[in-house]
């Protein structure tokens, strides 16, 4: 009777499990790899201001090398909750398991094979030289890990890898001359050394349980003797023996193996640790000739929609427009001054998202700006979630240029109010209504 009811049960579990998998299988959709947008969103804002990132080629073979390049701005609003970039950081490249491998790195020219530190406000360029490995199709994005508040990720690609990775050749030179492949190289005493000990680990186990049920010999040791007196009879001489046996066979067996590697491997080097102390210079967009002073800022959450009011003042010898916003690696872009458009359905641009009632700022001029940053972008790449942290405030690169295209970068930042109303117009100062796009994209 017990049997049949056990069966009745399992039957149904299976039943179940197959139900969930199945609507798995057909109600989930297919998911893609951008999980960067999982971050906070006032740390994609306000941490490392991601731009000019390049990719290339996106469909490669087995050996052949994929460029990772671009810039990148340090920001000035650097949350304190997040431990500073002064401090510890290290460029890298995300990317699912070793499909590629690292083979150079440089930021403003300068070799990074280790732990750098950069300064807040700074502007950098960065270039990273990866050699396909595992056919596949990867999404691949840069990223700069900090010390104790993780990778912060930039825009991503997916890079096709064609070809058989048994081709793949990964071949150095080492320190005294010698050319080995890293693929393979001291594999077999890795296996080896990693088998011993398995072995070592099974008869340890073995010998303990080689009576059973072992949880039943104790229970009745206890109940018969006692707990004091139960492991007298529960632990023998014998088996004292034979512990103290194991102890001296695996010290005896690590000196060995001590002693063997440092006869086959006698020219060795420690893994660095290390950090690049030498100064970073940075790059000409450090130096600027436009201010940018935030008067007001307040985001719109029913239409997707950041209104800024912006006193800009102009140093430069030529009028300049605004065409470009940048925040959380997302690209706004003011179609009247620059051309860009999606590369691809994953590339975060906006390119119709940014209007301005001020289109020229003169030289020697200070002029208030009303922008509109508004698109779906804003919820897509999850950047409204700032509105539901505790510290409210935005930043971003504003991107100037003049007639001949030449661009100065600034960056900007406030605390914003949020406004959760459908159907709210702002009003500038002027008593105009600030020009808007998207009126309502929840509606």
């Amino acid at each position: 009777m017990m049997v049949k009811i056990a069966n009745a049960w399992l039957r149904r579990a299976m039943g179940l499990i197959l139900v969930c998998v199945l609507s798995g299988v057909v109600l989930v959709p297919p998911v893609f790899a951008h999980g960067e947008i999982a971050q906070m969103a006032g740390i994609r804002m306000r941490t490392i201001h991601w731009f000019d990132t390049q990719i290339e080629p996106l469909k490669v073979q087995v050996n052949d090398i994929v460029t990772v390049r671009g810039k990148f701005m340090v920001s000035g609003h650097w949350p304190d909750y997040v431990a500073k970039p002064e401090e510890w950081v290290f460029l890298n490249i995300g990317v699912p398991g070793p499909v590629l491998v690292r083979l150079d790195a440089t930021v403003n020219g300068m070799p990074q094979y280790q732990s750098t530190a950069f300064k807040r406000g700074e502007f950098y360029e960065y270039e990273v030289k990866l050699k396909a490995r595992v056919p596949g199709e990867w999404h691949l994005h840069p990223l700069i890990n900090v010390w104790e508040a993780g990778p912060i990720a930039g825009p991503a690609k997916f890079v096709q890898i064609t070809g058989n990775k048994a081709d793949f050749v990964n071949t150095v030179t080492l320190m005294d001359g010698e050319t080995v492949d890293v693929e393979h190289y001291g594999l077999a005493s890795m296996w080896s050394i990693h088998l011993l000990w398995v072995a070592v680990g099974l008869l340890w186990v073995a010998y303990w349980f080689r009576h059973l049920p072992v949880m039943m010999r104790r229970y009745v040791a206890v109940k018969m003797y006692g707990e004091l007196e139960a492991e007298r009879h529960l632990i023998t001489i014998k088996d004292i023996a034979v512990s103290v046996g194991f102890v001296l066979g695996i010290l005896g067996i690590t000196l060995a193996l001590m002693m063997w590697s440092m006869n086959r491997y006698a020219i060795t080097m420690p893994l660095q640790t290390g950090k690049v102390e030498a100064p970073i210079i940075p790059l000409p967009e450090s130096q600027q000739q436009v201010d940018v002073k935030v008067q007001k800022a307040q985001f719109d959450l029913p239409s997707r929609r950041l209104d800024l009011a912006l006193e800009v003042t102009n140093r430069s010898p030529e009028p300049v427009r605004i065409g470009q916003f940048v925040t959380g690696y997302a690209r706004f872009i003011d179609a009247a001054v620059l051309k860009d458009v999606k590369s691809d359905r994953y590339d975060p641009v906006a390119p119709n998202a940014l209007h301005s009632d001020v289109t020229w700022v003169e030289p020697g001029q200070t002029r208030l700006v009303n922008l509109t940053v508004a698109d779906a972008l804003w919820g897509e790449h999850r950047l409204t979630d700032i509105v539901a942290e505790p510290d409210l405030r935005f930043a971003g690169l504003l991107f100037f240029y003049n007639a001949d295209g030449h661009r100065q970068i600034r960056e900007i930042g406030a605390r914003m109010t949020p406004n959760f109303l459908p159907g709210y117009v702002p009003v500038n100062r002027h008593g105009g209504h600030v020009a808007r796009e998207t009126k309502d994209l929840l509606g």
